[in-house]
């Protein structure tokens, strides 16, 4: 693969391959990724058969960047200790495609190669992801009156398939993941009902 691109670049490509439209990735993830697509680029000099986490690392921290386009959202590590202020759990390590860096992979795929099938197969998995919340009866509801939409919240825990009693992360998280699938492939009318979603959460906790 041709590798006239920016080290920032290159780590993006490998997150979008790896799925961080939708998912979060492991920086060791997205470091094993970039060295099997470059392995010149991302290895250490000595021992030039094992990836170098710290080129992917810097990388995707400069992706990150407002001046670079803000393409990515992540870190790498994990934080210690829970807020004091917020009570939240440490920040795990993890990285995501903002919707810029969609944006961008949009406007770039066709710089790198195999871009083609690799873009379908992507899209074909956040379709199905759809097509499931699609058949939910709570986006029936939405579908019959998204306006007077305000489903429970035992209903909306069958949705995403987690517990009511749930931490607020896993829920932000899995109502985040139906939005990237959606931003991945310009249904717009799932984000407005993830919205709704989201207010008649947060009403009832």
């Amino acid at each position: 693969m041709d590798d006239s691109f920016a080290n920032r670049e290159m780590v993006v490509y490998a997150l979008y391959l790896l799925g961080g439209a939708t998912d979060k990735c492991h920086t060791e993830d997205i470091a094993f990724k970039c060295f099997e697509l470059w392995p010149t680029v991302f290895s250490w000099t000595k021992y030039s058969r094992f990836p170098d986490k710290e080129i992917v690392r810097f990388g995707l921290v400069d992706s990150r960047k407002v001046k670079f386009g803000n393409l990515v959202d992540g870190r790498t590590g994990q934080a210690r200790g829970q807020s004091k202020k917020t009570g939240r759990r440490p920040t795990t390590d993890g990285w995501t495609l903002t919707d810029a860096g969609i944006k961008w992979i949009e406007n770039n795929i066709s710089r790198f190669e195999l871009a083609g099938e690799i873009t379908k197969d992507h899209r074909q998995k956040s379709m199905q992801v759809l097509s499931k919340v699609r058949r939910h009866d709570v986006f029936a509801l939405y579908d019959d009156s998204s306006q007077e939409f305000y489903p429970s919240i035992g209903d909306l825990a069958d949705l995403l398939r987690c517990r009511v009693d749930a931490d607020d992360a896993v829920w932000r998280d899995r109502f985040e993941r139906i939005r990237k699938h959606a931003v991945a492939t310009g249904q717009d009318e799932f984000i407005g009902f993830v919205e709704k979603s989201i207010e008649a959460y947060r009403r009832q906790k």
